[in-house]
């Protein structure tokens, strides 16, 4: 789908709840055992954003956004207001190919890691090379529409990290809003529940 290389208002993204959502089929067995089956190796994130009344400065720049978006036709950035960092310590890099790796973001727990990548990173972002145990600053190009880094004299043991912010690409979920004018001397205008999901490009 198009992408709209723009993020969305973060002082009303501030406002989101949310999170992944795995896609997982259940089935029961004849003793009662639950099996599970992972349909998707990732998850989809959700957001809902119960809008409060706003200034009409800040309606109006929310609506103009749903219009040059169309609707829920064009994907654009979504900074998600409990997950928007990466550091040395929660992430790492993929290998693609040659010498292009996939920035990831990992989550772990116990002996499991969750390594979820990351496709918009914000521009600015460092890639650490770890070389016989040392941490130094890698030589590196970071594709901020792709989330994939160029990098450069990779020797054999070298593996990879990441410090930065990275944004989540988003849809509206509905083609129509459905807003609420409360007049008032500030002309005020609310719009409940945006709904936003993440998409795969």
């Amino acid at each position: 789908m198009p992408f709209f290389d723009e993020l969305f208002p973060e002082h009303i993204s501030r406002d989101a709840s949310g999170g992944p959502r795995f896609f997982t089929s259940k089935a029961y067995a004849a003793a009662g055992q639950r099996i599970t089956n992972r349909e998707a190796a990732y998850p989809l994130h959700e957001w809902t954003i119960a809008q409060p009344v706003r200034s009409r400065e800040d309606f109006e720049e929310l609506r103009a956004f749903f219009y040059v978006v169309g609707g829920d036709a064009d994907a654009f950035r979504f900074q998600d207001p409990s997950d928007f960092e990466g550091d040395r310590g929660n992430t790492s890099l993929t290998l693609i190919e040659g010498n292009v790796y996939q920035l990831n973001r990992t989550y772990a727990f116990g002996s499991r890691v969750f390594v979820r990548p990351i496709f918009k990173p914000v521009p600015g972002v460092v890639v650490w090379r770890n070389r016989a145990g040392a941490w130094t600053q890698a030589s590196a190009v970071v594709d901020v529409a792709t989330g994939r880094a160029a990098i450069s004299d990779h020797a054999s043991g070298d593996t990879y990290a990441w410090s930065g912010e990275f944004h989540v690409p988003v849809a509206f979920k509905d083609p129509a809003a459905v807003w609420r004018f409360l007049g008032g001397p500030e002309m005020f205008t609310e719009w409940t529940g945006i709904e936003l999901e993440e998409v795969r490009l």
